[in-house]
């Protein structure tokens, strides 16, 4: 697109269009007072504008050739509306768009990418303009400046210097932030000079001033520390075409005054200086919370209120810098999402978790550090806010994988728990352990997994094997007192694994926090060297706070590292505890073995006594027993023997008797 007059002569063609930054809207009751609206769609520009920002602002007295210079800044003729009538026709004040980019050089040789936004105003000192409006346009170009373009007649008269009266006091008007420079930067723009140049425009201006307003003459050298004062020549054309300069030939125009121009314009980007908060530069969003402010307080009453710009930037500073924390918190929050949501399936590993956070937290400190403005002081409570935000978002994300991990780990053990339960028991465990080790995802929470096991399955699996009489109750007594050692053992690993990885997080944030305020205090630094007002105070301030803060940075680190080593220390003592616990709990089951041992071989004595007490009676008992049964059958037998003899003499007797009847033998009795 090249639509446009071009102005040519080596200032560069800008394209775009103005369009109305704000209006002021008059009140035509009684005693009533008009008031300033701001155009959404011009501030919603601003707001995208993420480079430091450079304003020039046209001012001066209508009919005076004001937009035709503002529209030269732009390498050509036509753009902010130049009307031919007599009236003014620039109502409030344009701005063109889009804000264009100028590169430019600093002392140290960096080159720095700047937005300058080009702010054409009404011309003040119109018989039909409110003149407390008047007052406030002037009062607001200059607090919205950073170079303020003020374009009067070459002839320095009473009538011709406009507002400028108002620079006997500025106090009156504007309370100054303690450091830092504040108002613009001055060019004077002398038109239509048609005397002999001299030597100094600069002195030339401030004597003819001084004629006139020796105040003003005062308070312009008090309050600007340096400016420039450039004389421009008529251009040398006819009226005709001086009515409708919008479509001049700059053939057209005298040479002198094409050349004068060109090294105005020259003169005024090379010298172009950014406006500053402090020792912080003014980018888009920051500027539009300024003119919303100023707006706001100018409203507020009929004339030109004191406007306190140490309060309007102590609310920049906390506005800007709670947009700076919010802009970085969405940026982690939404590539933490999009990372572990569509990238990659949680859970993860520890370490892969560490890096996806450790990227994202990186190209949010890099919005942030963008973005954010203020002090050392201020910026490192800032800091603290932004990384307390971000450490809650980080703590959802972290318990998520945490979730995941533990269900996970515990699947696998369930799956293994299943299959190996069913073997021979001390082997079964072997084999689960190792299963599980090789298939667990190794983390903490893998480590509490089978922490579990060991506090609640081992001990119901072993009373189980005991009951079932597979295992005797020494072992399983010495099984337990092992797994539960174990189990603190892996317990206490697995805090130890947690607080040393967010013990490296929080080293690894705090370390590229550094890195990024340092190198935000570099820019700072380079801002203050750009500035040409309270260089050593604030030097000497930025350096003792960095110092401070760089101190406090040390304090942190150092602490972190102590509660490392101190944690460490407590879980070296825990593991030595858990070791001697575990060493006397065995030495304790030995003894209560050994001691059950002999109190077993005493029971085993004291009833193999008993036993054989018992069958010595037994035997006896039975001897005695045979010894009667004998006793009584040799009784029975001699009873029989002695009864058989009875019958056997009686029968002799008979057989006796019986033969003496029948022969003479003698009876034997």
């Amino acid at each position: 697109m090249s639509a446009g007059n071009r102005f040519g002569r080596k200032i560069e063609f800008r394209e775009g269009a103005p369009i109305q930054l704000l209006q002021y809207v008059e009140d035509n009751s009684k005693d009533g007072f008009g008031k300033i609206v701001l155009n959404p769609v011009a501030l919603n520009i601003l707001q995208t504008i993420r480079e430091p920002l450079a304003i020039i602002s046209v001012v001066g007295s209508y009919r005076r050739g004001k937009s035709w210079f503002a529209n030269v800044l732009h390498g050509r003729h036509d753009g902010f509306d130049l009307g031919a009538k007599v009236e003014g026709c620039t109502r409030g004040i344009y701005m063109w768009s889009p804000p264009f980019t100028l590169e430019s050089e600093q002392p140290d040789g960096k080159i720095i990418q700047k937005r300058v936004i080009v702010l054409d105003s009404e011309g003040i000192d119109d018989p039909k303009q409110d003149q407390h409006w008047a007052t406030k346009l002037f009062i607001l170009c200059l607090a919205l400046s950073s170079t303020f373009i003020y374009n009067i007649n070459g002839i320095v008269g009473r009538d011709d210097i406009g507002k400028l009266y108002l620079m006997t006091d500025l106090s009156n008007f504007i309370q100054e932030p303690e450091e830092g420079d504040f108002l613009p930067r001055l060019v004077i723009l002398l038109r239509d000079f048609t005397l002999e140049s001299p030597e100094s425009f600069k002195d030339y201006f401030l004597e003819k001033l001084n004629n006139v307003n020796p105040e003003a003459a005062k308070g312009i050298k008090k309050f600007f520390y340096d400016f420039d004062v450039y004389g421009l020549p008529h251009p040398g054309c006819k009226r005709k075409m001086l009515q409708h300069m919008e479509d001049a030939d700059t053939d057209e125009l005298d040479e002198e005054f094409v050349d004068e121009v060109e090294n105005a314009v020259k003169s005024i980007y090379s010298q172009i200086p950014l406006k500053y908060i402090g020792s912080s530069t003014m980018k888009g969003s920051a500027f539009v919370k300024f003119l919303n402010d100023i707006v706001e307080r100018m409203n507020k009453s009929e004339t030109s209120s004191l406007l306190s710009i140490p309060s309007e930037y102590e609310s920049i500073i906390q506005f800007v810098a709670q947009e700076a924390i919010k802009e970085a918190v969405g940026v982690y929050q939404e590539q933490m999402d999009h990372l572990l949501n569509e990238e990659v399936k949680l859970p993860i590993l520890w370490d892969e978790f560490t890096e996806i956070h450790n990227n994202c937290i990186s190209e949010a400190n890099k919005y942030f550090f963008e973005k954010v403005i203020g002090s050392p002081t201020q910026m490192e409570s800032f800091i603290e806010e932004l990384s307390e935000k971000m450490s809650k978002i980080k703590e959802e994300f972290t318990k998520r994988n945490s979730d995941e991990l533990t269900a996970h780990n515990e699947n696998i053990a369930k799956d293994y728990w299943e299959r190996y339960s069913n073997d021979e028991f001390q082997e079964a465990l072997e084999a689960f352990e190792l299963a599980y080790e090789k298939s667990m995802m190794k983390s903490p929470e893998a480590a509490k997994v089978i922490a579990s096991y060991m506090q609640n399955q081992y001990p119901t699996a072993i009373e189980y094997m005991t009951q079932l009489g597979r295992m005797n109750a020494e072992l399983a007594k010495a099984m337990k007192a092992k797994e539960e050692a174990e189990t603190l053992r892996l317990e206490a690993l697995a805090r130890e694994e947690e607080f040393r990885r967010e013990i490296e997080a929080q080293k690894h944030e705090r370390e590229e926090s550094e890195r990024n305020f340092k190198t935000k205090m570099e820019e700072l630094q380079a801002n203050i060297d750009q500035q040409t007002r309270s260089h050593e105070e604030m030097k000497e301030r930025l350096i003792k706070e960095r110092d401070i803060a760089a101190e406090k940075y040390n304090q942190k680190l150092e602490q972190l590292h102590n509660e490392m080593l101190e944690q460490q220390k407590l879980n070296e003592e825990d593991k030595r505890k858990l070791l001697e616990q575990q060493q006397a709990k065995f030495e304790q089951i030995q003894r209560e073995a050994e001691e059950a041992n002999r109190k077993r071989t005493e029971e085993l004595k004291e009833q193999l006594r008993q036993d054989k007490e018992k069958a010595i009676e037994k035997q006896n008992e039975f001897f005695q027993k045979q010894l009667a049964e004998q006793i009584a059958a040799s009784e029975r037998h001699h009873s029989q023997m002695l009864e058989q003899m009875r019958r056997d003499n009686e029968s002799l007797r008979s057989a006796i008797s019986n033969s003496g009847r029948d022969s003479p033998l003698c009876v034997i009795s």
